[in-house]
């Protein structure tokens, strides 16, 4: 019997350890769960963070990208406009009535001539032959242009160029801006 109670005490304290062992296994194993929870918890915090950093800066890349858009159609928008008002100005200039356009381009041809010199007259309209015949210039050849004259100094060292077009390109720049202020002055 002294055996037995041997094996018994044995038994007690194997089991005594036994839950020992397994309550402190069970401890590390909730501190090791509590432990991995939290890291789990910063690194979803971390993964959220960036998360949330990386959508904001890929919404500003697309907004960024938006206005960019938007500015270029309200510029190519303006553009189109501005054109527009342009090709309306050459037909006006390509139709002014003959009265009106004898003027302006007897004026111009004056104007050029004053210095002195001999010219010839290249014309674009049949009216041109008659400044020319007027202000005794020969007329020598016709030109393609909407309207205006090119005198040439009879020696050739001279060109002076009155043709609406070449004076609508040369005050280009200066009727885009003229325009531009004009029509868009409080528009952004």
């Amino acid at each position: 019997m002294a055996i037995e109670k041997l094996l018994a005490r044995i038994e007690e304290d194997a089991r005594k350890e036994i839950d020992e062992i397994i309550k402190a296994a069970e401890g590390e194993a909730k501190r090791i769960i509590e432990g991995a929870r939290e890291e789990g918890k910063k690194e979803a915090e971390k993964i959220t963070k960036k998360g949330k950093k990386e959508a904001e800066r890929a919404r500003d890349r697309i907004i960024s990208a938006a206005k960019r858009e938007a500015r270029m159609m309200i510029t190519n928008a303006k553009e189109e406009v501005i054109q527009q008002c342009l090709e309306i100005i050459r037909e006006k200039m390509a139709s002014l009535p003959s009265k009106e356009y004898k003027k302006i381009v007897e004026d111009m041809v004056k104007d050029a001539i004053k210095e002195g010199g001999d010219y010839v007259l290249f014309y674009s309209r049949k009216e041109d032959k008659k400044i020319a015949e007027k202000l005794n210039i020969d007329v020598e050849g016709k030109i393609d242009a909407i309207g205006g004259v090119v005198l040439k100094a009879k020696d050739g060292s001279k060109e002076i160029d009155l043709t609406f077009d070449f004076l609508l390109e040369r005050k280009k720049e200066e009727i885009r801006i003229m325009i531009a202020e004009k029509l868009f002055e409080n528009v952004d």
